[in-house]
């Protein structure tokens, strides 16, 4: 999915909600749906130092040719000032060449694949599932004393490998050696055969790296085999969703699950800004979890650059200069300060929280926590050598 931010156009900001965005089973539709919510709230109080806001919303199907056609579109198209919200697990592989080419920038919601990741026009504000997948893996090992850690996830290219080799990475930096690690087409089909996969390492620890639906359909299919005797399941970020608890069943408690954004039912004055939003200009079946966070947070950190820039100056070039301008962005969404920067890699979300299941609901556990991924450091000396962060 890709979004452009213009401040005028002919395309209503309503133009995105009509649609689900959900592409080939794994649906991240609340970040783009949250992105829409928040320009439809910046239109209804003035638009952005007068001029409204259009957003451009497209689902690229999981199809790198028609991800690869967006991108071009919007690249060619002078109007579009921004990219924003975005949600895509194929769009960053083929678009960052044109936006570097067309000097177009994306404060990208959801990175998924390390594309994300690892290109010089996009930044996302999510941690991504590689840091979600280490940070769980690291709660085992590190809080509850876990030595053999197995994994499961998707495998979209360069995400799931990708993860994986993170987790692996993090155990071998603590003299541990990496458990049975499986990869997957995303919708399982036969989670007995994936769970006794797994088990075959005999396993203390397992890390689900899924789409939230892939990992319920993993716990239920280890209740009635008994599994959670055996070994402890661990999640990165999809599970963290109100819905999740009910779906799994209290039998689950004690349950992990990391957490890249704030808790959601923060009280903090963007997280509760955010609830406003939705509640205000989103549509009631619109999700409130960490992805709508990320799409609420991508379209703010662009808002209020835009705001700082004087009307007759939202033009590409302008605003361009703005955003790769952003640093020490503050925001109790994040555990940190966000930036954007000139770089060929952006992660500026490395440090997240962490959710357990008690008595059939989530509740907060462990505070901010740095994830320990032995790939970070260069990431690290960026922010140092820059003063991205404040």
């Amino acid at each position: 999915m890709r979004h452009e931010e213009r401040p005028e156009g002919d395309r209503s900001a309503d133009q995105g909600r009509r649609h689900r965005h959900e592409s080939g089973g794994i649906d991240f539709s609340s970040a783009p749906r949250a992105a829409t919510a928040y320009f439809a709230c910046v239109n209804a109080n003035g638009g952005i130092n007068g001029r409204p806001v259009s957003l451009d919303v497209r689902d690229d199907a999981l199809n790198p040719q028609k991800a690869a056609e967006f991108a071009a579109k919007f690249a060619s198209d002078p109007s579009v000032v921004a990219m924003v919200g975005d949600a895509t697990f194929v769009g960053c592989g083929v678009g960052n060449d044109q936006y570097q080419k067309a000097n177009l920038f994306d404060i990208d919601a959801v990175g998924v694949p390390r594309q994300c990741f690892e290109s010089s026009n996009i930044a996302p504000v999510n941690a991504g599932p590689r840091i979600s997948g280490i940070a769980a893996a690291q709660w085992a090992v590190e809080h509850e004393g876990a030595k053999a850690v197995a994994q499961n996830g998707n495998n979209t290219p360069n995400t799931g490998d990708w993860t994986q080799a993170g987790v692996d990475a993090y155990l071998r930096s603590k003299g541990l050696t990496p458990g049975k690690e499986v990869l997957h087409d995303p919708g399982i089909k036969d989670a007995n055969s994936i769970l006794l996969d797994l088990m075959t390492s005999k396993p203390d620890a397992i890390v689900l790296v899924d789409p939230v639906p892939d990992d319920i359909t993993m716990l239920k299919a280890a209740q009635p085999l008994g599994l959670k005797s055996r070994t402890k399941f661990y999640c990165a970020t999809p599970c963290y969703d109100r819905q999740f608890p009910g779906q799994v069943g209290s039998y689950w408690d004690g349950f992990v699950t990391n957490a890249e954004l704030e808790y959601l039912d923060s009280k903090n004055p963007d997280n509760q800004l955010w609830l406003k939003v939705m509640d205000a200009y989103g549509q009631s079946a619109d999700p409130r979890d960490s992805f709508s966070q990320a799409g609420f947070l991508s379209a703010k950190i662009l808002s209020d650059t835009l705001l700082k820039l004087p009307a007759d100056q939202l033009t590409r070039d302008s605003v361009s200069r703005a955003i790769v301008g952003i640093k020490s962005y503050q925001t109790d969404l994040l555990c940190g300060s966000w930036y954007f920067g000139q770089a060929s890699r952006h992660n500026a979300n490395h440090a997240t929280r962490f959710a357990k299941l008690q008595n059939g609901a989530y509740v907060p556990t462990g505070g901010c926590v740095q994830t320990a991924d032995p790939d970070i450091a260069p990431i690290l000396a960026l922010e140092k050598s820059q003063g991205l962060t404040g």
